[in-house]
């Protein structure tokens, strides 16, 4: 028997759902692309945009349009037969400049959708929507946990250029709900990803919520199958390396910084005692010798 399936063992109420391998398990995979479907028209059914009523996956690659071009791999990608494409990216590690990431993943789907030949009239809405298990945003700049991108002129920020551009951002760590209202769809779902939320309460969304109720069951599966524990344990390693080496780095930049910082101070307040003997009417030779003494203190 393998290491693998001799350690395959990982408890339900131990998961991190924001996990790159467990979301994939649950919004990229065709059997349950209603629970997918669902979770996109909460995002819409929030904001007031249009929803759509089906789902089907698509590649979820996009390779480089040019030699030497970034290629993009995806969390989950598809398309409705409205022509309406979705993908959905679900971030538990923290990247930089990720609103130029994001823009970039938006126009690598969109430009992708016309075919040589085609006129633009081809190209539909495309929406990106990503829940952060970060703040991306300061409060001064968006205090709320959801926010909503378009083209709007900037003259009445009314008009909209084109409304084939949509970008959605959660910010986990900004949500919480104090049970005084029932919790809208996308809110549901947020409550079920969050590290915050007690067993005994995705229960409760469980019997409020049929997809949370689906989701929940699949759980039961995953952790049973050892080649779901192996990716799942793998991204969490990576992810606490990649914390390690960020702590490594900031603890030697700041080390660093300070023995500098020392060593400026140093040299400025030489610097100025140099120049109070030099008022006081030392020669260059009287100088000398008093900082010779001092170093060889």
């Amino acid at each position: 028997m393998s290491k693998v399936l001799k350690n395959a063992f990982l408890k339900i109420e131990d998961l991190n759902r924001m996990n790159d391998a467990f979301a994939k398990y649950i919004f990229a995979n065709e059997k349950r692309k209603q629970l997918t479907l669902g979770l996109v028209n909460s995002f819409f059914e929030f904001e007031g945009t249009a929803e759509i009523k089906d789902f089907e996956f698509v590649d979820r690659e996009l390779d480089p349009d040019r030699e030497q071009g970034k290629g993009v791999v995806l969390d989950v990608v598809g398309k409705s037969s409205d022509g309406t494409l979705v993908n959905v990216e679900i971030q538990l590690q923290q990247y930089d400049f990720m609103d130029r990431r994001t823009l970039h993943y938006w126009a690598q789907l969109y430009h992708r959708r016309l075919q040589k030949g085609e006129d633009f009239h081809s190209l539909a809405r495309t929406v990106t929507i990503n829940i952060l298990d970060y703040r991306l945003f300061t409060d001064e700049e968006w205090p709320e946990y959801h926010s909503c991108f378009a083209v709007l002129n900037t003259k009445d920020l009314q008009h909209a250029l084109t409304k084939d551009l949509e970008i959605h951002f959660v910010e986990l760590p900004k949500w919480q709900h104090d049970g005084s209202r029932k919790m809208k769809r996308l809110e549901r779902w947020l409550a079920y990803l969050s590290s915050k939320t007690t067993m005994e309460e995705r229960r409760q969304l469980a019997m409020e919520d049929a997809d949370i109720r689906t989701a929940m069951e699949a759980e039961k599966d995953f952790v049973k199958d050892p080649l779901c524990i192996t990716a799942y344990e793998q991204h969490q390693k990576y992810l606490w390396d990649k914390r390690a080496r960020e702590d490594f780095v900031r603890k030697e930049g700041f080390e660093k910084g300070k023995a500098e910082g020392i060593a400026e101070g140093k040299a400025e307040a030489l610097k100025d005692f140099i120049a109070a003997l030099r008022a006081s009417g030392k020669s260059e030779e009287e100088i000398a010798e008093i900082c010779q003494k001092l170093k060889s203190k």
